[in-house]
This record gives C-alpha cells, sequence and structure tokens, in this order.
C-alpha cells in the first residue's frame, strides 16, 4: 500500500544544488546520525535518528525526488521515516516536500491527490519507499539495492533512468 500521506511541517535544509552535491542521481548514500544532522539532512524536530539512507531518482536535468530515510530504534525494533522534496524540471524551489506516513495523523498530514502522484512519479519514484534492510554499503547504485532486495518504491525510477540513459 503506498505511503500518500505527506507532512509538510517538516523541512531539511539542503536546497537543490545542496542535494545534488550530497547524492547523485541514481545513487545512494548513508550517513551516520551525528553527520546527517550536521549536514540539516535531518529536519528540525524529528526525533533522534541513528542512520540517514539519502536516494536520488532520474536525472537532475528533468524532474527528481531526493529522499532520505531516517532510521530510529523505537523499542526493539526500527523505524523508518521517508523524507522526500521533488523538483519539477528547471525549478530551483521543492513543489513537494515533507515526511511520508502510513497512517493519517490529525493536523499533521494530507492526503495527497493525483496531481502530486503525477508528479513523483515523473520523478520515477513512488510514495512507497521503503527499506527491507539497512544498505551494508555507505554508498552505491540504486540498482544495487534494487537487485538485493534491500529498496522498494524506486523500481520505476530504475527503469526511468535506464531508458533516460540508453537514449
Amino acid at each position: 500500500m503506498a505511503k500518500n500521506k505527506l507532512s509538510r511541517k517538516f523541512k531539511a535544509t539542503p536546497d537543490k544544488e545542496g542535494w545534488s552535491k550530497i547524492c547523485p542521481p541514481m545513487e545512494y548514500r548513508v550517513f551516520s546520525g551525528s553527520d546527517a544532522y550536521a549536514m540539516g539532512l535531518v529536519p528540525t524536530g524529528m526525533g533522534e535518528v541513528n542512520s540517514v539512507a539519502v536516494g536520488a531518482s532520474g536525472s537532475a536535468a528533468d524532474t527528481i525526488m531526493y529522499f532520505a530515510n531516517y532510521f530510529r530504534v523505537d523499542g526493539s525494533e526500527i523505524d523508518q521515516e521517508p523524507y522526500i522534496e521533488l523538483y519539477e524540471s528547471g525549478s530551483k524551489q521543492p513543489s513537494i516536500y515533507g515526511i511520508l506516513h502510513h497512517a493519517n495523523f490529525s493536523g499533521r498530514t494530507e492526503t495527497l491527490g493525483k496531481t502530486e502522484l503525477d508528479k513523483i512519479a515523473a520523478s520515477g519514484s513512488s510514495t512507497d519507499i521503503q527499506f527491507k534492510a539497512k544498505p551494508e554499503n555507505d554508498s552505491g547504485t540504486l540498482k544495487e539495492l534494487r537487485d538485493q532486495g534491500k529498496i522498494f518504491g524506486f523500481d520505476y525510477a530504475y527503469m526511468q533512468g535506464t531508458e533516460k540513459k540508453d537514449k
């Protein structure tokens, strides 16, 4: 089931140029919690974050979505909260940003509409970004994570990025 509940109350610090320096298209990077805080990847108001996996869809020249998946220990479980920033082709300001939730929190979340979901799809992603396991390496390609079965929600991004690359 897609996570299409968005909380815009959270905003990371990097701008589009900052995100592009942190993570190139179709790749991922993993940062410790302390490094992620120092880089502004963790929005103010977030609980304690142990590590963050950052990824980017598609091509930086076209619509691109950056994500930061926050890993936190919640009792004996690992809690994941994916944060997204979507930049439409030619724009330096995100048209969509916030944390994707699996539930509706009164006064905090909104349901994404078809227009927003279409924009996300144009980036080569979906709202169902999730890790089945933390990446073993600190960096690599989304294809590697996909092939290992460790990431979902970027399957379409992989195909779209491959198609753009082949043209």
